[in-house]
This record gives structure tokens, C-alpha cells and sequence, in this order.
């Protein structure tokens, strides 16, 4: 996982004042006022949120990688809009019920939209989100969802490196924070085929590394190169030769 940084793009016209996600936004808001809890799937327009110009966008910003597991995924229909917060329900824990409504009124919100591989947004992160303090939890539209801390990370306002690091191949909660455990686990960033990956990977840049450390200048442009965050798995390599990088 790598900070993902919008601060340079503006928000697709699709999703900004005037366009059709603030329209479909305030529909929803109406919905709500209305009396309506039950939010399905079917409630939010795909076509909007995850319209071409927002995904492509999103690509663009994510150097086409996975916003959770750092795989590259250049084709768009490897990958979904994942809502950070989610637009429909919320479980807290794994067999915990779906509690309603999500965030609804975040679903056509830009910095609540990332891409990511349909394994890490369909197996694994889907619909959870919790957080530390439960009172604090925005339940409506009324609430203010920047009072909660995330027990998961965001991408664009957290920095993972401060709560994630690799030993090889393996994903472990960095100083012990109890964030990045349970984004670890959440989005399934140690899964066998990811592990299997990252593995093949570092395996090469061991043999690779001491080439480099013995004054080998291409091998040391080459280690520059793929810990740019826009490389896959970016974060093990710089975790795993800091001293190359």
C-alpha cells in the first residue's frame, strides 16, 4: 500500500458541482429524509461513480495499481471503484450483521472513491468499516465522518508506511499499530496468492541486492527505479533494502 495523492487532479465534472453525482446525491438525501434505511445496490448509479472519466482518473492517480494490494491492473475491468466507506451497509467484524444505512451520502464523494483489484474489493474489503470509537460514527448525512478514526487505512489521508512494513515478502503491523493489523487483515494483503507474488519478486531482488551493494550501477538504478511508489510493490521493496533505494 502506497499514499495515494489527488491534491494534483481535479474531481471528474461527473462528480463535481453541477454534474449528476450531486444530483443523484441529493436524491439520496431526500430518500433518507424521507424515512428510507434500506439502501440497496440498486439505490446508486454505477454509471456515475464509476464512469469512465472517475475510473480512468483514478487509474491515472494509482499508476494503475491496486490501491490496497499494489498489483498493477492496467485494464480497466480488472479492477472496481471501491468505496472507502461504504455506500450501502457496514459490518464491523467479519460475522457481524450488515448494519444500515451506509454512507450514502458519500457514494459519489471523490475522496471516498479508489481503484482496486476486484479480489481486494470483492473478497476481502467489501462492505467493512470500522472504526475506534463507535459513538462517534456518522449515521447520516447530518454527522460529521471526519470525527472518525478508521481502523483501516485511507489511502489518500493516512500514510501506510507508518503502519505497515514487510519482512520479505510478509505484511506485518509496523510498531505494533493496531491500524495496520487490521487493514492487514481486512483487505487480505497476506492472502496465499499475494504472498506467492511477492515472494517470486523479492526472491529476484535478494540475489539482485548483492549485485548492487558490490558497486553494480545498473542493478543500483534498477533498485531506484521499482521503489518508486508507482511500481508494484513499491512498499516491500523499500521496506526490504533501504539502503538501495
Amino acid at each position: 500500500m502506497v499514499r495515494i495523492d489527488k491534491s494534483k487532479v481535479g474531481i471528474p465534472a461527473i462528480l463535481g458541482e453541477g454534474g449528476k453525482g450531486e444530483s443523484a446525491t441529493q436524491e439520496l438525501i431526500q430518500h433518507y429524509e424521507a424515512g428510507k434505511r434500506d439502501f440497496k445496490s440498486t439505490d446508486f448509479a454505477s454509471e456515475i461513480y464509476g464512469h469512465k472519466t472517475v475510473k480512468s482518473l483514478l487509474m491515472k492517480v494509482q499508476s494503475k495499481k491496486c490501491c490496497f494490494c499494489e498489483r498493477k491492473r492496467p485494464h480497466a475491468r480488472e479492477g472496481d471503484v471501491e468505496h472507502f466507506r461504504p455506500k450501502t451497509g457496514f459490518r464491523i467484524k467479519s460475522k457481524s450483521a450488515l448494519i444500515k444505512p451506509g454512507y450514502y451520502w458519500l457514494a459519489y464523494d471523490f475522496s471516498n472513491l479508489f481503484y482496486a483489484c476486484k479480489v481486494c474489493n470483492q473478497e476481502y474489503k467489501k462492505n467493512f468499516f470500522p472504526i475506534a470509537d463507535e459513538t462517534l460514527r456518522a449515521r447520516s448525512h447530518q454527522g460529521n465522518w471526519m470525527l472518525e478514526e478508521a481502523l483501516i487505512i485511507h489511502l489518500e489521508f493516512d500514510n501506510p508506511a507508518d503502519h505497515i512494513e514487510f519482512l520479505a515478502e510478509v505484511a506485518k503491523p509496523k510498531a505494533g499499530s493496531f491500524k495496520g493489523k487490521n487493514t492487514i487483515k481486512l483487505v487480505g494483503l497476506n492472502n496465499s496468492e499475494l504472498l506467492k507474488e511477492r515472494f517470486t519478486l523479492f526472491s529476484v531482488l535478494k540475489i539482485l541486492a548483492k549485485e548492487a551493494r558490490q558497486g553494480n550501477i545498473e542493478a543500483k538504478k534498477y533498485f531506484k527505479k521499482i521503489s518508486r511508489k508507482g511500481h508494484q510493490f513499491s512498499l516491500m521493496v523499500r521496506c526490504n533494502f533501504p539502503d538501495l533505494v
